[in-house]
């Protein structure tokens, strides 16, 4: 799960005494445009930044802040400009760094985010953000290895981290999937299962944690305890499509079909309001029609 945050500068300590006009009329637009991005008037904010740079170019915390704005507007290529701006004022601005790691991620330049979260972490070695987000990058990478060293070093820093733990899950998952012989699969599936066990001790209403154990178990071909992660993760979000649709079928495999029933058609009831589940709906609704034409009652 990625942890994103725009984080403003909100105090300027520009002054030695209160004769320099133009420090004291960048302070003042660099205050409006913090009040502006606040409200959500993005637009409003970076015409304010804008006005500060006019007052003051070499003022760092402006062009890092009128970066975040264009992120929240989605123009990425500006938002990265910024970062670069304030880089160049100053190369050790480890929050620079960081934004602009988050703005090349998402604009698919994986290799320059990658140097951005190292340059971020040589600033600041415990920033959790910095650690996470590499650690997710590494893993979206396959570099398993070290986007599991990122996790153990964010778990060093705070050990409550229950993303973290399941993040860990995924990079579990990952080895297993490569794994070419059974005894080291069952163990990196194994390794999954406490991974998203410790995910969910560690925030019960974790329901995407519980989700994946499930997977996790039937990876294993431990049915009953998949049975159980589903229903805890759907104990905690009844809405949650993909839950539903895997529960179905794993009560079929268990024998009870009335409980089979009954999932196909709360899903297909929650699937309705959501436009990514179309394409599985007509599955649904297929394997929904061949049950009930079976005739086969559900299990007490």
């Amino acid at each position: 799960m990625m942890r994103r945050a725009w984080v403003l500068v909100f105090c300027l300590f520009l002054f030695e005494g209160t004769g320099h006009a133009q420090e004291l009329k960048a302070e003042e637009y660099f205050r409006q445009a913090n009040d502006a991005f606040m409200e959500g008037g993005y637009d409003k904010a970076v015409d304010l930044y804008q006005k500060a740079l006019e007052a003051k170019a070499d003022l760092k915390e402006a062009w890092y802040n009128m970066g975040a704005a264009y992120g929240q507007l989605r123009q990425y290529e500006k938002e990265m400009q910024c970062y670069e701006k304030a880089l160049a004022l100053d190369p050790t601005y480890s929050r620079a760094h960081y934004n602009l790691a988050l703005a090349l991620e998402d604009s698919g330049q994986f290799d320059e985010a990658l140097k951005q979260y190292q340059e971020t972490l040589k600033g600041e070695p415990e920033a959790l953000d910095a650690l996470v987000n590499l650690g997710i990058l590494l893993s979206r990478l396959e570099r398993v290895d070290e986007a599991e060293e990122a996790y153990k070093k964010a778990l060093a820093v705070s050990p409550g981290e229950a993303d973290v733990y399941y993040n860990l899950g995924i990079v579990h998952a990952k080895r297993a999937k490569k794994a070419t012989e059974e005894e080291a699969k069952k163990k990196w599936l194994q390794e999954e299962v406490a991974a998203y066990a410790k995910a969910i001790e560690l925030k019960p209403s974790f329901y995407k944690a519980c989700y994946n154990l499930a997977l996790a178990y039937n990876k294993l071909g431990d049915l009953d305890s998949e049975i159980a992660a589903y229903e805890k993760a759907l104990a905690i979000k009844r809405t949650y499509p993909e839950g539903l649709y895997n529960l179905a079928y794993a009560w079929e495999e268990k024998g009870n079909i009335g409980k089979a029933i009954e999932n196909w058609k709360l899903y297909l009831e929650v699937a309705a309001k959501f436009e990514s589940e179309k394409p599985f709906v007509e599955i649904a609704q297929r394997e929904l029609k061949r049950l009930e034409e079976q005739g086969k009652g559900g299990n007490p």
